[in-house]
């Protein structure tokens, strides 16, 4: 390699990969959050935090697939 040489860039590429990794946690938080419903069967407190951090987790899903489709598939 010589001293000019420059590594690719490629602004679509790292923001499609970044955003499947995301998509990636965030389905793993939102399995893993489902799977502790149970754990709180009898405590409404609790319950109702899992259900909005199920919720809250769907929304950023949400998100990250409407920044993938708007963005990503246009080739910015």
């Amino acid at each position: 390699m010589t001293d000019d040489y420059k590594k690719p860039f490629d602004k679509s590429y790292v923001l499609r990969v970044t955003a499947m990794h995301m998509l990636e946690s965030i389905d793993i938080s939102i399995g893993k959050t489902f799977e502790r419903v149970k754990d709180f069967d009898g405590d409404i407190e609790k319950s109702r935090e899992v259900f909005e951090t199920l919720s809250d987790l769907h929304e950023v899903r949400r998100q990250v697939l409407t920044f993938q489709n708007s963005n990503l598939k246009a080739g910015n």
